[in-house]
């Protein structure tokens, strides 16, 4: 998992409190971090948009929810992979193969003649990223100290931003008038860019030491392919028995790797930190197992352009910055006594807006109310996705919070290629029973729309001056 900014007295020295990232000594290494997240920013909310068009020319339909699970279920191995590199060798090797594995794999999926390749370079571009994102966040630990690392933190997440409100409708217009390789293939210059800028400024920071952590990495391997036996047991249809080994394969995989990495009770959502996993779980499946279906409905159930979804996705986005914003707020007047509340109220605005946006899609309701309620369900996500996070890391033991840390994106991750994996599998096994379009679509938001309201009902076990300490 992307490694927590933590002390590291072997690469850093006492700093006057008015040091600033900006400063001389670490200017380069500042803007090369943020170059390293605004890459992985731009690829995140870029191809969203373009995924449908280039799904449907590839012929490969039946396996779009992989285009996301493939990509989520490869980023926690980098993560994980990622991070025990740059605390074994520092973070200069780990960003290196991060950013040629992160390029490789848009080059792969924008020059793909089928979809395997396409697929294959989805899962180098999540392998990739993960080791991007951990080793920039080994360079903070190491290269900062602790009083400013919450200014790099903050700057990290601002540069989502950007990406966030224009990169899905330039995407879509990129793939609509220009062709939806040239969205892969138009980020690697800046991965170019990223490298000559960023490579120089962590080889001081170089260490070397035995690698540790074997265990969790295995855990990780295990799980990333278990989920992916059983997502994938679904499409081995009419083949029963295949369909059967898959899913015990799968089974026997996934459960002690997930029992390895997240506290016991996390699936039943037990009082205390394992409901605040699961709560971060539904949250995801429920948010992103529907935006990856909001452009391949918009195009398929009511004709629009790739643009036009991609407006929708940026609607949502707005929603989620503005929220987040609105918590932060919030979070000040209130402190921790009101953060399970504002938990079940994002779930509820999240269930609203994913109402909204199917009822939109599914019927011939004006468009405009896709992006409308997608903003809506961003301002639930905006609301709980973070209170929910606070809450969990207030679980923590004293020392345990990168643990956490590393739990909440596992439960993430997980959770998001399970929502696409799922969505996925169930359009195309609606399609090979009969089903329209419109009713495939419309079960598909049913399960998502369900899950919110699970995790509505969930973040109840969350103590409402946050969850007493766990063990983890």
């Amino acid at each position: 998992m992307p490694a927590e900014p933590r002390a590291n007295d072997e690469f850093m020295t006492d700093e006057e409190p008015a040091a600033h990232v900006f400063d001389s000594d670490r200017r380069s290494l500042t803007l090369g971090i943020l170059l390293t997240v605004t890459s992985f920013a731009v690829e995140g909310m870029g191809v969203v948009p373009a995924l449908p068009t280039a799904v449907r020319e590839l012929g490969g339909l039946s396996l779009f929810g992989w285009a996301f699970s493939a990509f989520m279920l490869a980023w926690l191995v980098g993560t994980v992979g990622g991070g025990l590199l740059a605390d074994a060798h520092g973070p200069q090797r780990s960003m290196a193969i991060g950013l040629l594995g992160f390029g490789a794999g848009l080059m792969l999926a924008g020059w793909a003649a089928g979809m395997e390749q396409f697929l294959a370079g989805r899962a180098l571009q999540g392998a990739g990223g993960g080791a991007m994102i951990a080793a920039a966040y080994v360079a903070i630990a190491r290269a900062y100290p602790d009083h400013l690392r919450p200014r790099m933190m903050a700057l990290t997440a601002s540069v989502w931003i950007l990406p966030a409100v224009l990169g899905p409708a330039l995407s879509g217009a990129i793939a609509e008038r220009v062709g939806w390789r040239f969205v892969f293939l138009g980020i690697v210059p800046l991965l170019i860019v990223v490298a000559v800028v960023v490579l120089p400024q962590l080889a001081p920071f170089a260490v070397k030491r035995p690698i540790g952590g074997m265990g969790r990495m295995i855990s990780a391997l295990r799980t990333a392919v278990g989920a992916g036996l059983l997502l994938a047991a679904p499409s081995l249809y009419p083949r029963v028995a295949a369909v059967a080994v898959s899913l015990l394969v799968g089974a026997v995989l996934l459960v002690p790797g997930l029992r390895a990495l997240l506290p016991a009770g996390t699936f039943r959502a037990s009082p205390g930190l394992p409901a605040g996993l699961a709560v971060r779980g539904l949250l995801a499946f429920s948010f992103f197992g529907t935006e990856a279906f909001v452009p391949l409905g918009s195009g398929e159930l009511r004709g629009v352009a790739p643009t036009q979804a991609g407006l929708a996705l940026t609607a949502g986005a707005v929603g989620w910055v503005s929220a987040a914003w609105l918590q932060d707020r919030l979070e000040a007047q209130k402190g921790a006594a009101g953060r399970a509340m504002i938990v079940g109220i994002g779930f509820l605005v999240l269930a609203a807006g994913i109402g909204i946006v199917s009822t939109a899609l599914l019927t011939s309701l004006p468009f405009l109310l896709v992006p409308f309620g997608w903003a809506v369900a961003g301002t639930g996500i905006g609301l709980a996705y973070s209170a929910g996070g606070l809450v969990c890391i207030a679980a923590a033991r004293e020392g345990k919070e990168g643990q956490v840390s590393a739990q909440l994106q596992l439960a993430e991750a997980l959770s998001t290629a399970a929502g696409a994996g799922f969505g996925g599998a169930l359009l195309a096994s609606l399609a090979r029973i009969g089903a329209t379009p419109r009713e495939a679509h419309g079960a598909v938001f049913g399960v998502t729309l369900a899950a919110a309201v699970i995790g509505m009902v969930a973040s109840r076990r969350l103590a409402p001056r946050g969850l007493p300490p766990a063990a983890v």
